[in-house]
Order: C-alpha cells, then sequence, then structure tokens
C-alpha cells in the first residue's frame, strides 16, 4: 500500500481507522495493555516516559517492569502507572550469591533469571497486547541477560514489541537476537542506526534505500528517527515529514516508544479484533499496514505536542512540558472519534 509516496492527509484517514472509539460498551483494557520493559538505578525516566505517553495518548492500562531499586522513583513519578521490581542487576545478584557461598557463574545467573525473575514477567506478558522494551535498561551484565530471555518470552508469545534505547545496542551486538520475528519494530536515532547497519554491513547513501536495506536483511518494522521520520518495512516505505520543536531533550524517543505502543495495541487488539462496527469496513488493514501506521501516529503526536511545548515554553522545554500537549495534538489530528 505504501510503496506510492501518500499524502498526510491520506495516512491520518488510514491511521484513524485503526483508533478507537469511546463506547460504554467497552469494557477496562480492550483498547490497550501495554508493558514498558526497563529502568534501572541511574534510569528511571525512561520507562516513565514510555509509559505515561502511552497513557496520554489512550491506552487502558500501562505496566512498567525495571530493576528492584528503580520501582519506588518510578512509582513516585505517578500514581496512574502499575510499576513491578521484577528485575535485579549485577550488584543484588553478587549480594545474593556471596549469602550463598557461591561464586555468580554464567551458568548460575541464567538459572536464577530463569527461576526467580522470568516467572514474574510470564505472568504479566500474557496478560499484555504490546511490549516496549529498552527504555532505561542500562547495560549491565545481568539485565542485558534477562534483556535477551524476555525476548525470547515475547517471542513464544507472538506479542508486538517495540525496541528503544538500550534493546538497541542489544540488537547492534547481536542481530539474529531479533532478526526475522515480523512483529518487531525498532526505532533507531542516527547513532543508534549506524551501529545496527554497520552490524549488518549495510552502507548506502540514500538513507531511505539504507533504512529499507537494514528493514529487509532483519525482517522488522524501522522508523529511523531524525529530522524527517522514516518507516519502512521491506519495500514498503512512510514519510514522517511532520514538523517538531527546535529543542532537543532527553526523553522524546521513549515517549515516542510509548505512543506507537497505543497505536499498536489499537491496532493489533481492538481494530483486528473488530469490536467496534466501523473496524469491520472494507478494506481492513492488515497487520503490516498496522504497524507502519502505528509508527506515523506515534511520530506526528510526539512532534506536534514537542511543537507546541517548544511554542510555550521555548530553550526551558522539558519532556514533561510535552506529555501536557498529547492530547491537544491527538485531538487537532484524529478529532473525538
Amino acid at each position: 500500500m505504501f510503496k506510492t509516496l501518500k499524502s498526510k492527509n491520506e495516512l491520518v484517514h488510514l491511521t484513524r481507522k485503526i483508533v478507537p472509539p469511546l463506547l460504554p460498551t467497552f469494557h477496562k483494557g480492550q483498547c490497550g495493555r501495554i508493558v514498558v520493559i526497563g529502568g534501572c538505578e541511574d534510569y528511571t525516566g525512561a520507562p516513565f516516559f514510555s509509559a505515561h505517553a502511552a497513557s496520554l495518548l489512550g491506552c487502558d492500562l500501562a505496566h512498567v517492569i525495571c530493576e528492584y531499586s528503580a520501582a519506588t522513583v518510578i512509582k513516585s513519578y505517578s500514581p496512574d502507572l502499575m510499576v513491578h521490581p521484577y528485575m535485579q542487576d549485577s550488584s543484588k545478584l553478587d549480594e545474593y550469591f556471596r549469602i550463598q557461598s557461591k561464586s555468580p557463574s554464567p551458568e548460575l545467573i541464567t538459572d536464577y533469571i530463569k527461576s526467580k525473575v522470568l516467572p514474574k514477567i510470564q505472568s504479566l506478558l500474557d496478560r499484555i497486547h504490546v511490549v516496549v522494551l529498552g527504555p532505561g535498561f542500562g547495560r549491565d551484565k545481568v539485565m542485558l541477560e534477562t534483556m535477551k530471555l524476555v525476548i525470547q518470552e515475547i517471542k513464544k508469545r507472538d506479542l508486538p514489541v517495540i525496541l528503544d534505547a538500550d534493546s538497541l545496542y542489544l540488537v547492534s551486538q547481536d542481530p539474529d537476537i531479533i532478526k526475522g520475528y515480523s512483529k518487531a519494530v525498532i526505532t533507531p536515532n542516527p547513532v543508534e542506526f549506524k551501529r545496527i547497519a554497520d552490524a549488518l554491513h549495510i552502507q548506502e547513501e540514500d538513507p531511505r534505500q539504507e533504512a529499507k536495506e537494514v528493514s529487509k536483511a532483519l525482517k522488522v518494522t524501522i522508523l529511523r528517527k531524525g529530522p524527517v521520520d522514516v518507516i519502512v518495512d521491506g519495500d514498503q516505505l512512510i514519510i514522517a515529514e511532520e514538523e517538531g520543536g527546535l529543542r532537543r531533550v532527553g526523553g522524546l524517543g521513549d515517549s515516542l516508544s510509548g505512543m506507537i505502543a497505543t497505536f499498536m495495541a489499537w491496532g493489533t487488539s481492538a481494530y483486528r479484533n473488530q469490536i467496534w462496527d466501523e473496524a469491520k469496513e472494507e478494506p481492513i488493514l492488515s497487520e503490516q499496514e498496522v504497524k507502519m501506521l502505528a509508527c506515523f501516529g506515534g511520530s506526528i503526536i510526539t512532534k506536534q505536542a514537542s511543537k507546541l511545548a517548544f511554542e510555550e515554553h521555548y530553550r526551558s522545554m522539558q519532556t514533561s512540558d510535552v506529555h501536557k500537549y498529547i492530547g491537544q495534538s491527538f485531538l487537532k489530528t484524529f478529532g473525538k472519534k
């Protein structure tokens, strides 16, 4: 559908198809249950911004699974999020094995994660629609080993997943970890994209063609972030040319990943399950089209909200200011359905 570049109005019209109306017959959870997996002692803002943006856009339930020491901090940011301190880092495991008078070998660490950490994460994965993996994860060796095992669990459940931030570092180190999983979306900035392209030995002068080649190699959807966001899935292409604010602040990429997750949950669960009458109208969007439109929706709402926040705050703009305009930007673009 997207081989021929479509106008913004056409893409907005198509994206609106996957947005559920607000009906009194719906029950809590039908219109989006997402989980952000990330957050460690040093990085607590990133998973919050991702889950909070998903909630403000309109998903019903937003969870955060984080490292133990990050949970209380993230909970203090907002009572609207459900925060689960399931993961452990190297310092916690070193202490655990010291008490057990054992040396923390790689085998023992993996066994600990599988027996003590994964069962809790698995229980939550069984109840959600979309995963965001990576914001604030850090690069602690135990946390990264946990991430690898979580990716396996996501694949087993055939869940859509948006990989951002530290999960993209893992992809650049081992592209096979996500290669061939068609329900994955990766959202690299220019530096992250270059690392992944270099790992795959791909180099093209045209950024759009380069994104297509990386997408084909990994067999995943890519949102290549920049002044113009390039969204590709194989040969399918969308260009999101929305104007954003000029201030660059940490956290906007995390907010983007959360909003993509909400659009994805709407599209892959509510829309594809046809829980409202208009969702049954032909032509029905394919899973590939839903993924790409979810990226488009997340991209333009992020940039519109950042532009409005920048107009008010100028150089003092922060990501928390952008979040105040997510609802307004959604209504401006998609209206009250």
